[in-house]
């Protein structure tokens, strides 16, 4: 295990703090779906899928929307070579 000095632990319980946020404000304004958790949204599909629900149409919007964010990071990855997380991270930042 690498031992990281306190700036870094700093730097990493604020984004894991800011992640939840966002994330707790987006399971609150999507009506029970999550902005993070793409099991709970695949679930969320197929019962709104059996049940005719609406709900499966922005279950699939969000799924639909976490592997293009996969893939357009990926790309991006690829492109960037060395600077590949400095790239990922300007672009998830961007978005």
């Amino acid at each position: 295990m690498r031992g990281y000095d306190a700036s870094r632990h700093m730097l990493a319980i604020g984004l894991a703090a800011q992640a939840g946020f966002i994330d707790a404000l987006g399971f609150l304004k999507l009506g029970g779906l999550f902005v993070s958790f793409m099991s709970g949204n695949s679930t969320r599909l197929g019962v709104g899928l059996a049940k005719g629900a609406a709900v499966a149409g922005m279950a699939a919007g969000l799924v639909g929307a976490f592997v293009g964010g996969v893939l357009a990071g990926a790309l991006v990855a690829r492109r960037a070579g060395r600077w590949r997380k400095q790239a990922v991270l300007g672009l998830a930042t961007a978005l």
